[in-house]
């Protein structure tokens, strides 16, 4: 009887692609929220809708770029 489900080292491999995959992820998408939300919370202290929103979002993601270049210059070490 073969085994067909992913186990041993090959099972660990694929999970870990999947955990990394899931990071590199998150980490744009966490950092892009943020940055709109920080953004917009400004643009209601300061009456500057939308502009600091869109601001928000654009330094959202180039700090999520950012933290994917270095998390993937870490793991490919």
């Amino acid at each position: 009887m073969r085994n067909t489900g992913a186990s041993g080292s090959n099972g660990r491999t694929v999970a870990k692609s999947i955990a990394i995959a899931t990071t590199l992820g998150l980490q744009l998408v966490v950092s892009v929220v943020l940055g709109f939300l920080l953004g917009q919370w400004l643009d209601g202290l300061l009456h500057t809708t939308p502009w600091l929103a869109i601001v928000g979002v654009v330094v959202g993601v180039g700090a999520g770029f950012f933290g994917i270049y270095h998390l993937s210059r870490v793991l490919l070490k």
